[in-house]
């Protein structure tokens, strides 16, 4: 058997714990967030009477849900700058992928930067203005994390719907 000197363990325990506590203080922060974030999503889409059945959540900052039932999306964004939707699909004609991109000189290299990704709705009256759910902003994220994926599919998901 091994001996340790009660002074080794005492600080060897101390070092572990100071490790592990902002990891499991991180984890606990995620999980509330996440927590309180679905639970304000399941919320909206009561309140609307409409049961996704199939949704997406990326970020902790974004949610998607379809009904596919009453053909209504509902979009959730969390953060600074809130925004919850509904979005009735029968009144919709056409679902794009909108993109704002911006070109930066890398010594002789030039380079596209995308700063802002989003699904657009074209709707049958003319006179109701396209509505924009936002996807990816450059000026939150430095990075991508599929968000383009992401738009790809759901605008393929969308007019699935539109067509049936």
């Amino acid at each position: 058997m091994i001996s340790m000197d009660p002074v080794t363990l005492v600080v060897s325990s101390f070092a572990i714990v100071a490790t592990a506590s902002p990891f499991v203080y991180y984890s606990y922060k995620l999980k509330k967030l996440t927590s309180a974030n679905l639970a304000s999503f399941e919320e909206f889409s009561a309140t609307k009477n409409v049961v996704p059945t199939q949704h997406e959540r990326w970020r902790n900052h974004y949610h998607l849900g379809l009904d596919i039932q009453t053909k209504k999306l509902i979009y959730h964004r969390f953060g600074s700058y809130p925004e919850q939707s509904l979005i009735d699909l029968t009144e919709v004609t056409k679902v794009s992928i909108q993109e704002k991109n911006r070109r930066v000189l890398v010594g002789k290299e030039k380079r596209y930067i995308l700063d802002f990704l989003a699904l657009q709705f074209h709707f049958k009256d003319a006179s109701h203005s396209p509505k924009t759910i936002e996807i990816y902003d450059g000026e939150l994220f430095s990075d991508m994390a599929g968000e383009r994926g992401i738009a790809e599919k759901w605008q393929k998901i969308l007019e699935t719907q539109l067509r049936d």
